[in-house]
């Protein structure tokens, strides 16, 4: 049997590290090994212990968290929980935090420093240290340098005009959780938009989060991407994330492809989930439809790939070599629902490929 998962807290807040340390070793298969209250301490302590699990905040005095996730990345790859308050500022950070290599964010309660009990975040927290703190160093040391890479290349981003007043034919829908910022930005810089071709993204992130991350999306596309909002109609050379919180549908209206958004009970204990949208998008666009599964916890995604195949679509499903966590794209293997098994670099270009295989369709 694999010993405890070692976890070391860094937070400025000395009662935040006190409730983390509380709530972390009433597990009995996780040990809390140190804690560090600024990002160098953290940087020094994981170097001297090489913990399982980091859990970071990203405001702290001497070194903020995102330096320290970089550098502990470069010397020794480390998987990384952020921590980080649920404001505009606090998401547009954990964005950035991903990109340098932390696979997973949480928000941190509101209320502080009066905060006794995480509540349903903390029962999250355990889950996701227990998962992570099982993923290889090996797997994280090689998405670390395809990560820098990636990062020292740049994209140049010009955005192509596409009518809007044709209605979209086609749809991606692409289903993302832990690992999945840092992925979904190799796949979006490099899908080309095509006409009559909408994405819909479902990314398991709290509300503020998916914000900040359609935003990072759309810096590095060609296509617009956007937080989807109610009733909005979808448009060709967009795409669209689910806001945190709230499941995302696909409907036809008056002839018009409209987002619906909604608080329904949760999938998967996630809202929103991939499988909502992924379904709602397969009954809209039918054999037009490409899904897409990338690097995540569960098995969100599976139903909705099933669905997708089951009406003559098409999908694709990271492997396991490039998904941090292969959970969600092993479980649509497994099931033998994925049409192609690709390292993360190759899945925007096989997407354009099979839209442009669909696009010639829908025009003969």
């Amino acid at each position: 049997m694999p010993g405890k998962i070692r976890v070391l807290i860094a937070d400025d807040s000395r009662l935040m590290r006190a409730v983390l340390r509380k709530l972390l070793e009433s597990d009995p298969d996780i040990e809390v090994i140190g804690e560090a209250s600024n990002g160098k301490e953290a940087v020094e302590l994981t170097l001297k212990h090489r913990p399982d699990v980091v859990i970071m905040d990203v405001v702290m005095p001497r070194m903020d968290g995102i330096t320290a996730i970089r550098r502990i990345m470069e010397a020794s790859p480390t998987p990384i929980i952020v921590f980080s308050s649920i404001t505009p500022e606090g998401s547009r950070t954990a964005i950035e935090a991903l990109e340098a290599g932390a696979l997973d964010v949480l928000p941190k309660p509101g209320g502080l420093p009066v905060v006794k009990d995480l509540g349903e975040v903390g029962r999250e927290l355990l889950k996701k240290v227990k998962v992570l703190g099982r993923v290889g160093r090996l797997r994280l040391m090689v998405m670390s340098v395809r990560r820098r890479t990636a990062a020292s290349v740049g994209v140049a981003v010009r955005k192509p005009v596409i009518s809007a007043s044709q209605v979209p034919r086609i749809a991606v829908a692409v289903a993302s959780s832990t690992g999945g910022p840092p992925a979904l930005v190799e796949v979006f810089s490099r899908v080309e938009p095509r006409e009559l071709t909408t994405f819909f993204i479902v990314q398991h992130m709290p509300p503020y989060f998916t914000k900040s991350l359609a935003a990072r999306l759309d810096s590095v596309s060609k296509l617009r991407i956007k937080e989807a909002e109610q009733g909005e109609e979808a448009l060709p050379g967009h795409g669209y994330v689910a806001p945190g919180d709230y499941h995302m549908l696909v409907r036809m209206r008056r002839g018009k492809v409209v987002i619906e958004l909604n608080k329904g009970p949760k999938v998967h204990s996630v809202r929103p989930a991939a499988d909502v949208t992924m379904k709602s998008v397969a009954e809209v666009f039918g054999a037009n439809t490409v899904g897409v599964v990338l690097t995540g916890m569960g098995e969100d995604g599976t139903e909705g790939a099933a669905e997708i195949k089951r009406r003559g679509g098409m999908v694709i499903a990271q492997d396991e070599a490039t998904s941090a966590v292969w959970g969600m794209p092993g479980a649509v293997v497994k099931r033998g629902l994925a049409d192609y098994v690709l390292p993360i670099h190759e899945i925007g270009p096989m997407i354009n490929k099979l839209v442009f295989k669909i696009l010639r369709r829908v025009r003969t």
